[in-house]
């Protein structure tokens, strides 16, 4: 049966709503972020101790979190766009242009 127009039997998902696997990983995410925020109380598990104990490591990690390349286009009105790239992101671009 082909597609009919103004056919008000299936509407689908609302507008605006989000699907299973995204409200999904938002649960994931949070119940990380209160692991690591519980973590942090405890001085032999912050990431201040880890810090101290595996500087290297601990490095690594903040060069992956924190941008390294903003991009802004900035015009008379204000900014136009922004982009910041974090480093593993740039790393990986940068590997998919030299395989192809």
């Amino acid at each position: 049966m082909p597609f009919e127009k103004g056919h008000k039997l299936a509407k689908g998902r609302p507008k605006g709503s989000e699907n299973e696997l995204t409200k999904q990983m938002k649960t994931v995410k949070e119940t990380l972020i209160a692991v690591f925020n519980k973590r942090q109380e405890n001085p032999k598990t912050s990431l201040e101790a880890f810090a101290d104990e595996f500087p290297r490591e601990f490095h690594a990690l903040v060069g992956k979190v924190i941008p390294t390349e903003v991009n802004a286009q900035i015009t008379s009105d204000g900014i136009a766009n922004l982009i910041i790239s974090p480093a593993s992101t740039r790393k990986d671009e940068q590997q998919s242009d030299t395989n192809q």
